[in-house]
């Protein structure tokens, strides 16, 4: 059956807002993804990759610039459910391309809600009244030896020490950053500038931390390699490296006694943004696999109409249509939450990336099984889909461990 919207009051803007961001996901995203998929890292992250082209027009479109003050360029959707909407029809053209799009506002997003006038004139400006995505962002968190447990810093059993991999050393009225960030920061290899984890105490506790901003042409930051990895491709991710970095201490947005309470925000957006990422990756999974069905014929009929199969179908409609109502609904409670300076709830936010990112990959791995043997070709999408799905579970901290954290805090 035909998944549908349950919101059956959706207003006309929020309609043709819809409807333009498939459209761009459709004819844009989609092709792209798959292109993009099938290349080398080395060649994703080529200057003349399609990558920056796909950048390129979203940021033309405005995709990358939602929410942001129309007065700085940026483009004010009518609703937070409107955001939910489109960000959903992107990630069903790519999940890949749809993180990388996200991420690129990151630096400037945080900037604009937490820096002074002059950080906002330096980094958010620039950002938002910039339309050929020549302006990519990344948050830059994950060390090679820290992944999970610094995002983790707001409870008490994860406030132990841990030597950090970069450290930022106030030297006057500067901070020197030295070390290193992991192989899995998305956007790492094409982003121009960064929203930077550090430790500001290198022998102290994982929750004494700091967050920086920072353009990434500053003299001492390099990169390595761009990472291969399995799924969600069309996002790039690789290392970054600081020696004897120097900035002012104005890019120090969040110093270590405002650290966790941040970091709990912080995530709360990004896992509620997880969930709806991956839905429109459940979405896109569960479509390919009916329309398979409906044309597929084994057995003298279209295998839609054997039993099994539609049994698979059934089962992969009720998680999308769960995952739909509860990534929708904690999107739009914590973002009006943080807005209207009220507690957000990161418990729900981490529910949410963790169903529906398994959701994603179990109706993923039912669409590849609809699809018999070709489903394990790459003349099929469902052969990327399953492979991005595998990925998403380790978004933003593997789900065991989210697992976890989110049950302790009920």
């Amino acid at each position: 059956m035909d998944h549908i919207d349950y919101d059956i009051d959706l207003t006309s803007e929020e309609l043709d807002l819809k409807a333009a961001a498939h459209k761009f996901a459709k004819e844009v995203m989609r092709p792209a993804g798959i292109e993009i998929d099938r290349m080398t890292p080395e060649e994703a992250t080529a200057p003349d990759s399609l990558l920056f082209e796909v950048l390129r027009q979203a940021s033309e479109l405005g995709f990358n610039r939602m929410g942001a003050p129309e007065e700085m360029g940026g483009v004010q959707v009518p609703t937070p459910r409107a955001a939910v909407l489109i960000n959903e029809e992107l990630a069903w053209g790519s999940t890949g391309l749809a993180g990388a799009i996200a991420l690129s506002s990151t630096h400037a997003t945080i900037a604009l809600a937490l820096g002074s006038s002059e950080i906002v004139d330096e980094f958010v400006r620039p950002f938002f009244s910039c339309t050929d995505g020549s302006i990519i962002g990344c948050w830059a968190v994950t060390e090679p030896d820290h992944g999970s447990d610094t995002l983790g810093v707001m409870q008490a059993d994860m406030a132990v020490k841990a030597r950090g991999q970069l450290i930022a050393r106030l030297d006057g009225d500067d901070y020197l950053l030295n070390g290193q960030k992991s192989a899995w920061i998305s956007n790492g290899p094409i982003a121009t500038h960064a929203l930077l984890n550090v430790k500001l105490d290198p022998d102290g506790k994982l929750d004494q931390g700091g967050i920086c901003v920072l353009p990434l042409d500053l003299p001492g930051v390099s990169r390595g390699k761009p990472l291969s990895k399995h799924g969600v491709r069309a996002m790039t991710q690789g290392e970054i490296f600081f020696e004897d970095v120097r900035i002012p201490k104005r890019f120090m947005l969040v110093d270590q006694n405002a650290f966790a309470p941040y970091m709990d925000i912080h995530l709360s957006l990004f896992n509620a943004g997880v969930g709806v990422i991956a839905t429109g990756l459940a979405r896109a999974s569960y479509e390919a696999a009916l329309e398979y069905a409906k044309q597929r014929v084994q057995g003298g009929k279209p295998i839609i109409e054997h039993q099994s199969v539609r049994a698979r179908l059934f089962r992969m409609f009720t998680l999308l249509q769960t995952c739909r109502t509860l990534s929708r609904g904690v999107f739009i409670y914590n973002g009006t939450a943080m807005k209207r300076g009220v507690p957000v709830k990161l418990e729900h936010s981490i529910a949410s990336k963790i169903y529906c990112t398994n959701s994603a990959l179990e109706i993923a791995t039912l669409g590849v099984q609809i699809h018999g043997g070709n489903g394990l070709s790459e003349d099929y999408a469902c052969e990327m889909f399953l492979r991005d799905a595998t990925s998403m579970t380790i978004a933003d901290g593997e789900n065991a461990y989210l697992t976890q954290l989110g049950a302790s805090r009920l």
